[in-house]
C-alpha cells in the first residue's frame, strides 16, 4: 500500500470546456477509464452547443411539447430549480442561457429566437419530461461541471480507491487524501494563497480576473441584473458535495452579503471572498 505521502497517480482529459484532472491512490487504468466516462457522458449530455444533447432538444421544443431527458439531466434540471427558487433567482440556468445566446452565442439549431423574459420559474420538470412556457435556451455550467466532479468521485469510491478529481477548480476529495488547495489571488500579481485542511470534501470556485468595467466578464452574468460583474473578485464554496458547491458559487457572487450567507446557512455551505488588494471575507 502506497503511502498517503507519496505522490497520487494522475491523469487528465479536456472536457466540460476545461482541463479535468484525477488522481488516484491505489486505482488501476480501469478506474481512470470508468471515472473519465462519466465526465463525458455529463458534458456530451448537458452541452448547451448541440442539437442531439438534452439541452438542445429543450431549447427546440420545450415550448412546443414535453421533452423527455436522460434522468441525470432531469436530477440537475431539478437541483438547478431549487436552488433557483431558493436564492430568488440569483442562480438561474434559464436566464443565463438567454444571456449567453444574445451575447453572440446563439446555438445554430434554435428554431426560434429564446425570449429575453424567459427565467427558470418557465421551466417545469416532472420526471424525466420537460416543458417550457416560452421559447428558452438552459446554460448548465453553473452546475453541471460540479455534478460531473460528483459522479467521478462515486467510480472512484466505488473501486475502493482515494483521490481527487478537479475540473478546472470544481473539486472533490475521495478518502482520507490530504485537503490542501491553491487559489488564485485576484490582483494584478495573480499570487496563490494555499488553504489547508479543508472541512470539507468539494469546493468550487468562480471568479473574474482582469477584466475592466466596460469590457466586463460575459462568461458571468448576474441574471437579476443582466450584467456582468466586476472584476478582481474570487468566491470559493465549500460543501459535501461538489454540485452545490459549484452552484452556490453564482448565488453568492450575485447576492447582497447578509443573503448570501443565510443562503449558505440553509445548505450547511461556507464561503471565502477572496478580493483585489488582498481583502478577503468568510461567509457565514
Amino acid at each position: 500500500m502506497k503511502s498517503p505521502w507519496e505522490p497520487l497517480d494522475r491523469r487528465a482529459r479536456p472536457l466540460l470546456g476545461t482541463i479535468v484532472e484525477l488522481g488516484l491512490r491505489g486505482g488501476g487504468p480501469e478506474v481512470f477509464s470508468a471515472a473519465f466516462e462519466r465526465i463525458g457522458f455529463v458534458h456530451d449530455l448537458m452541452s448547451a452547443h448541440s442539437i442531439d444533447s438534452d439541452l438542445g432538444r429543450i431549447a427546440s421544443e420545450a415550448h412546443l411539447r414535453a421533452v423527455t431527458v436522460d434522468p441525470a439531466t432531469a436530477e440537475v434540471l431539478r437541483l438547478s430549480l431549487e436552488w433557483a427558487e431558493a436564492s430568488s433567482g440569483a442562480f438561474d440556468p434559464v436566464r443565463a442561457g438567454v444571456e449567453l445566446v444574445h451575447l453572440g452565442r446563439r446555438p445554430w439549431f434554435l428554431a426560434e429566437f429564446p425570449d429575453r423574459l424567459a427565467t427558470w420559474r418557465d421551466l417545469s420538470v416532472e420526471g424525466v419530461r420537460v416543458t417550457a412556457a416560452r421559447p428558452l435556451a438552459i446554460d448548465l455550467g453553473g452546475i453541471a461541471k460540479g455534478y460531473a466532479v460528483d459522479l467521478a468521485a462515486g467510480v472512484i469510491a466505488a473501486s475502493g480507491c482515494s483521490g481527487v478529481v478537479n475540473a478546472g477548480g470544481d473539486i472533490r476529495f475521495i478518502g482520507d487524501e490530504l485537503r490542501t488547495v491553491f487559489l488564485k489571488r485576484p490582483d494584478e500579481e495573480g499570487g496563490l494563497s494555499e488553504l489547508r485542511e479543508i472541512p470539507f470534501p468539494a469546493l468550487a470556485t468562480t471568479a473574474s480576473y482582469g477584466f475592466s468595467e466596460e469590457e466586463g466578464n460575459f462568461d458571468l452574468v448576474d441574471p437579476l441584473t443582466r450584467k456582468p460583474p466586476s472584476s478582481g473578485f474570487s468566491i470559493t464554496v465549500f460543501a459535501d458535495c461538489c454540485t452545490l458547491a459549484d452552484a452556490m458559487t453564482k448565488a453568492v457572487m450575485n447576492l447582497p452579503e447578509d443573503q448570501a450567507a443565510d443562503l449558505l446557512k440553509r445548505f450547511g455551505c461556507s464561503a471565502l471572498i477572496l478580493k483585489s488588494g488582498g481583502k478577503f471575507r468568510e461567509l457565514p
